[in-house]
C-alpha cells in the first residue's frame, strides 16, 4: 500500500513542511559578468558520477546556480549517498536541500528521502522551505511505488544569494505529475504566496506541464491519443496549464530563458522528439538572458552513451 501523510489544507490549515532544509555554505567563487543557471530533474541521482561529469562539461560547466528536483538522500550506496550535498562538495558550491518525502517498505525505518536542492557559487543569506498543496495519490500507482509508505508533502525552496552588489532570490519547486492542471496551479499559488514581490528572481523546476491528469489508465490512454493527434500542446503547454498565470502575476518571465517548443522529457529514446513534452522550466524577473545561451542538453554519459535521467538539462546565461 502506498500511503501519504494527511493533508490538512482541505480543512483550512496552512501547510507546513515535514522536514527542515539542510544548508551547507562554502566559500564564494568570484562572479563573472553573467550568471549561468542549470536545471535538472535528476531522477534520484543514481548515476552520480555521470551526473557530476555532465555538470563539469560544456555547456554546463561553471554554473553559478544549479536547481535540482528529485534528488535522493539516505541511499545505501556510495558515492552519491546524499546526492545534492555531495554534488555541492565536488563542485565547490553551497548547497540547500529540502527533503519532500521519506520512503520505507514493510514497516522498516525511513531509508530514503527525495527532495529538491539549490547549489550556488555564493553562500546563502537565508533559506526557506515552502510547503505546497498535496494532491491525492493517483488511482493507479507505478509498480515501484506499491508496498511503499511515503511520508511528507510537496515542498519547494526559496533562498537569497548575493552575487556582487546584487541580492537575488532563487527558488526551485517540483509540481505533481499525475494531478489535474488546476491542482498544479494550486501548488504554484501556494509556492508563490511566499515568493518575494519585488527584486531580482531566478526560479526553476520540473513543473510537470503535461496538460493532462494521468491519474488512471483512461486518462493515460487519452493522453497518448493527444500525443498522436495534437503533439504541439505538449511542447507549448502554456495555454493548458494555469500555473503560468501565477508566474506572470508575480512578474516572472519564461521567454528567452527557455528554448521555445523544445521538449525536455522522454520515457524512451524510441519516442519521436515531436511527441515528447516540455516539463522543465526556468523563469526570471529583473534579468536579461544572454542571447543564444538558452539550451536543452541531453543528460548523457560520454562513455556508455546512457541517459542519466529521463529529463534533460535546461540552461541559460543571465546578464549580471
Amino acid at each position: 500500500m502506498h500511503r501519504d501523510a494527511l493533508d490538512l489544507t482541505a480543512a483550512g490549515a496552512k501547510a507546513t513542511p515535514y522536514f527542515p532544509p539542510i544548508v551547507v555554505n562554502r566559500a564564494a567563487r568570484q562572479p563573472g559578468s553573467r550568471l549561468r543557471v542549470v536545471l535538472l530533474n535528476a531522477a534520484g541521482g543514481a548515476r552520480f558520477r555521470e551526473l557530476l561529469a555532465c555538470l563539469q562539461r560544456k555547456p554546463l560547466e561553471g554554473a553559478d546556480v544549479i536547481l535540482l528536483c528529485e534528488v535522493n538522500s539516505g541511499l545505501r550506496r556510495s558515492p552519491g549517498r546524499d546526492v545534492a550535498e555531495e554534488l555541492g562538495e565536488a563542485l565547490g558550491m553551497s548547497c540547500a536541500y529540502i527533503r519532500e518525502f521519506s520512503f520505507s517498505r514493510q514497516g522498516r525505518e525511513n531509508e530514503t528521502y527525495m527532495g529538491n536542492a539549490i547549489l550556488s557559487s555564493k553562500p546563502f543569506a537565508d533559506v526557506a522551505a515552502i510547503a505546497m498543496h498535496n494532491p491525492r495519490p493517483p488511482r493507479v500507482l507505478p509498480r515501484r511505488d506499491r508496498g511503499v509508505t511515503r511520508v511528507g508533502r510537496p515542498t519547494g525552496l526559496i533562498t537569497r544569494v548575493k552575487f556582487g552588489p546584487a541580492e537575488i532570490s532563487v527558488g526551485v519547486a517540483h509540481l505533481h505529475s499525475r494531478c489535474t492542471p488546476a491542482e498544479r496551479a494550486r501548488q504554484m499559488a501556494d509556492y508563490m504566496e511566499s515568493f518575494p514581490t519585488a527584486g531580482r528572481v531566478i526560479f526553476g523546476g520540473d513543473l510537470n506541464t503535461t496538460t493532462t491528469e494521468l491519474s488512471d489508465r483512461a486518462s493515460m490512454a487519452a493522453t497518448v491519443w493527444q500525443m498522436i493527434t495534437n503533439p504541439n500542446r505538449f511542447r507549448a503547454p502554456q495555454a493548458y496549464e494555469p500555473l503560468f498565470d501565477h508566474l506572470r502575476e508575480h512578474g516572472l518571465e519564461i521567454d528567452g530563458v527557455n528554448v521555445a517548443n523544445c521538449p525536455t522529457f522522454t520515457f524512451s529514446g524510441l519516442i519521436p522528439r515531436s511527441m515528447r513534452p516540455k516539463l522543465d522550466w526556468l523563469a526570471v524577473r529583473g534579468f536579461r538572458p544572454v542571447a543564444g545561451t538558452a539550451a536543452v542538453v541531453t543528460p548523457r554519459s560520454p562513455i556508455l552513451k546512457r541517459r542519466i535521467s529521463d529529463h534533460d538539462f535546461v540552461t541559460v546565461d543571465l546578464e549580471l
